[in-house]
């Protein structure tokens, strides 16, 4: 009995230990999509459509890496080298 809640424990923490690397690599992921696009902004005039994408891109930044706003840079690029 005790082996076998130990076994579900296990599982779980794995679970959730595996769900926040996938979140914070969303959020590294969705960090280099606006720099890129900032960067390709920085030799062209902004439209109105890039504009809209760039507000977009600002939305899901936000939405994506919220839970990691209180995170200190030398973990945030710790656990940046586990995303693929």
């Amino acid at each position: 009995m005790k082996g076998s809640i130990f076994a579900i424990l296990t599982l779980f923490s794995l679970i959730l230990s595996s769900c926040s690397e996938d979140s914070i690599c969303d959020c590294i992921r969705a960090s280099d999509e606006l720099t890129n696009k900032y960067d390709q902004l920085r030799t062209k005039k902004l439209t109105a459509e890039g504009q809209k994408e760039v507000k977009e891109l600002i939305k899901t930044k936000k939405a994506k890496c919220k839970e990691f706003e209180l995170m200190s840079g030398p973990e945030m690029m710790e656990r940046k080298a586990s995303c693929k």
